[in-house]
């Protein structure tokens, strides 16, 4: 019984952050800082980066080119410290 509250609270919290990131998106792009849904460039997470949202920014990077976490991770990093 233990496991099936423990397998339905983590099903719980999971659909609650995913919703928060959802509606957090949305804004971002209502307010023109997130880019539309498949339009994202790398000039795009330029912007991202030197507006300072640098965890959105490996988002669109991730999004641009299907790379894992780590990798775009890095290549942030690296337009961080380039500008």
């Amino acid at each position: 019984m233990r496991l099936l509250w423990l397998v339905v609270g983590m099903t719980v919290v999971s659909l609650v952050v995913w919703g928060i990131v959802r509606l957090r998106v949305a804004a971002l792009r209502r307010e023109g800082i997130y880019p539309a849904a498949g339009r994202a460039t790398m000039a795009d997470v330029e912007r991202l980066v030197q507006a300072g949202y640098r965890v959105w920014a490996i988002r669109c990077y991730r999004e641009i080119h299907h790379c894992g976490l780590a990798d775009a991770k890095r290549a942030v990093e690296d337009l961080h410290l380039a500008s």
